[in-house]
């Protein structure tokens, strides 16, 4: 394996994902980003660009096996940058959104960033003791306080629930150095 950390960020549109895809290449790590419209191959920065639909949590380990392939290790830092939001179809009406959004958002928002932990923590086992790991998800109030604003039903939801898991994993894995 390599000595050379991998960053790997999962929702890297042209905004924040880029910014963070910079941020970490230019501290020297190999960056792998992924977006709903990406084309499999480089970015014109040189990074690995893989699509990924976050929506269907059963292709985020297809994600991490590439990752692994091209860099010959498992991505050190993952960046879960991907979010989904369905306003409901009636205004000021939460329960309308349809349930294959609501599903399809929920999977984005809260699923397959679970999966990608899951795939994140099986590749730091596999890296020698004392590798800095970490697991960033960003987010929002919507994962703390809960805003009687419907049109963030979906996102607020899955933020919610993402945030459970991740502070139950935060505890579990800590003592191991996994962030």
């Amino acid at each position: 394996m390599t000595a050379t950390p991998v960053a790997l960020i999962l929702g890297s549109g042209p905004r924040v994902g880029a910014s963070v895809a910079q941020k970490f290449a230019s501290s020297g790590y190999k960056v792998a980003v992924t977006s709903r419209n990406a084309t499999n191959g480089k970015t014109p920065e040189g990074h690995l660009s893989l699509k990924a639909d976050l929506s269907k949590p059963d292709t985020v380990p297809a994600v991490f096996d590439a990752v692994k392939a091209e860099f010959k290790a498992p991505p050190t830092v993952v960046v879960y940058n991907a979010a989904a939001l369905t306003p409901p179809p009636e205004e000021g009406s939460p329960l309308t959104v349809p349930l294959e959004k609501f599903t399809s958002d929920l999977n984005v928002n809260a699923v397959s960033p679970y999966v990608a932990a899951q795939q994140a923590l099986a590749g730091w086992e596999t890296l020698p003791k004392g590798t800095k790991t970490a697991f960033i998800f960003t987010g929002n109030i919507l994962n703390t306080v809960v805003r009687p604003v419907p049109v963030f039903t979906t996102l607020g939801v899955g933020k919610s629930a993402a945030a459970y898991w991740i502070g139950v994993a935060d505890a579990a894995y800590s003592a191991r150095g996994y962030r």
